[in-house]
């Protein structure tokens, strides 16, 4: 089960300013001084790594003891950062390279502490607010990625059994050895997305500049019941972020132009409401319409977003950051990855897990409330679909597994109507279908949960994803400028294996 994070306080608390403050160094000993007289000597000592540590070191107090925003906290842990490069360099037979590795570990404590009192202004929103704190972290984070690495080769998008269910970094790694070097992948999951908030954000969301080669849409039928309310797209409607959209604004590394794109965004958003209008007055029962609410007790949400810290400095200039904080504010870190990826631990083991969780049967479950498949989700679906044929980006749907706990009487007949539902579609050409609904259905130690993998099961997920021939992988434009993982992660993705398995 996913959880949400409150912060060590504890920690926090206990690593005072007050050691920030005292934790420098006074004046540099004989060993640092030049020797007077000595024009060059003298102007060489800025260039000597212990001046140049201490002088870090000090700024980083200096700057910690009026920081207040993201942004200031991390020029604070630039400045520590950077104090610890120069120490690190200092040479073994130099006399105060012990002295100064013992001064280097109480700088990594005031790096830390930076970053965690940068951590808890939260992310600074790269995009007015969109009515869910996991979308605006993704639109942020995914805004970054592509300014740093360039588009990804592959985007996952899907809901929270996406977010945890498909390691990118993983899928790479794969990928690679299958013969295809170099690939970007970025997952960007959002908890709770239906087949309107996934077309929206393809569609209308994300401008050109951001778009990837190919996409991988990993999801269940939640997704795409039509007879439920959809939360999560209702409260997208009613957020700032769209509005801005619904004015010609998109998520873009560009500056913005809302006259340029508008007519586009405003053709594109009128034209899911219409159909989504249409649809509802077609049958009374449609409740998931969320722009035509009729006052139904909205359904319980399934999905769980788990939410820890997560470290992601940055090195963007404060002015920047400082305006998209006043523009936008800020949103709560996760333990959201740097591809988008959250790594769940649980591993679902049934006698253990419904001694805290009720087991709720298929008929109870208001995920299959109403179970309609054709409707506004559907509309979404086809949607979307012409416009990545449009752009020329290939769309890859993968039918997420689900556990044998889960898969009972009741939900069974509407997994094999989804499944159905899919396979038309596929023949259709609307997409590649990947469909492993049982693959690991009797592995429950692939799943964090009855519904969801966990970090083992996404590992696994991500290779047999990479050894599927059905699917167009693209060839990487530039292998050598890929994001390459570094060995320690590389052992960690490879060899880490469930406990038991």
């Amino acid at each position: 089960m996913t959880k949400l994070f409150t912060s060590r306080a504890g920690l926090v608390i206990s690593l005072s300013l007050g050691t920030l403050l005292s934790c420098c160094i006074g004046p540099p000993g004989p060993q640092g001084m030049p020797k007077a007289g000595n024009g060059e000597a003298a102007a060489a000592v800025p260039a000597d790594p212990w001046h140049g540590a201490i002088g870090e070191a000090n700024r980083a107090s200096q700057l910690a003891a009026t920081a207040a925003t993201a942004a200031q906290w991390q020029q604070v842990a630039g400045a520590w950062g950077r104090s610890l490069t120069l120490l690190q360099t200092i040479p073994a037979d130099d006399p105060r390279h012990v002295f100064s590795q013992r001064k280097a570990r109480e700088y990594q404590q005031n790096l830390l502490l930076a970053y965690q009192k940068a951590d808890q202004q939260g992310l600074p929103r790269a995009f007015p607010a969109l009515g869910s704190d996991v979308l605006d972290e993704q639109a942020s984070l995914y805004r970054a990625y592509v300014a740093a690495q360039g588009p990804p080769d592959v985007l996952i998008v899907g809901s929270s059994r996406s977010l945890q269910g498909i390691d990118p970094q993983v899928l790479q790694q794969a990928l690679a050895v299958e013969g295809y070097p170099g690939l970007r992948v970025y997952n960007f999951s959002v908890n709770g997305a239906t087949a309107q908030v996934v077309s929206f954000v393809t569609r209308q969301l994300l401008a050109t500049d951001l778009h990837p080669r190919l996409i991988v849409w990993a999801e269940g039928s939640r997704a795409f019941n039509s007879g439920r309310l959809d939360r999560t797209f209702a409260e997208i409607l009613a957020s700032p972020g769209y509005a801005a959209v619904q004015e010609g604004a998109k998520l873009t590394l560009q500056a913005q132009t809302p006259s340029a794109s508008a007519p586009e965004d405003l053709t594109e958003a009128s034209a899911e409401a219409g159909a989504s209008s249409e649809d509802n007055e077609d049958s009374e029962a449609e409740v998931s319409e969320p722009i035509f609410e009729d006052g139904t007790e909205p359904a319980e949400e399934s999905e769980e977003a788990a939410e820890e810290s997560t470290k992601t400095p940055d090195n963007a200039s404060e002015t920047s950051s400082e305006t998209a904080v006043a523009s936008y504010g800020t949103v709560p870190l996760t333990a959201i990855n740097s591809q988008g990826f959250l790594a769940v631990n649980d591993q679902f083991n049934p006698a253990v897990y419904y001694r805290r969780f009720p087991r709720v049967r298929g008929q109870y479950d208001d995920a299959y409330r109403a179970f309609r498949l054709e409707g506004v989700q559907t509309l979404s679906l086809a949607a979307m679909t012409q416009f990545l044929e449009s752009q020329g980006i290939p769309l890859v749907f993968v039918n997420l597994p689900l556990s044998n706990d889960y898969l009972d009487e009741a939900r069974t007949p509407y997994e094999r109507q989804f499944q159905r539902f899919l396979q038309t579609w596929a023949n259709r050409g609307a997409f590649t279908l990947v469909d492993r609904l049982e693959e690991w259905r009797w592995q429950s130690h692939l799943f964090a949960d009855p519904s969801h993998v966990n970090r083992y099961g996404a590992r696994e997920m991500a290779r047999l994803l990479a050894a599927e021939r059905r699917i167009p992988w693209p060839q990487a434009e530039s292998p050598d400028e890929a994001d390459t993982p570094t060995e320690a992660e590389t052992e960690s993705s490879d060899n880490s294996s469930p406990p038991g398995e």
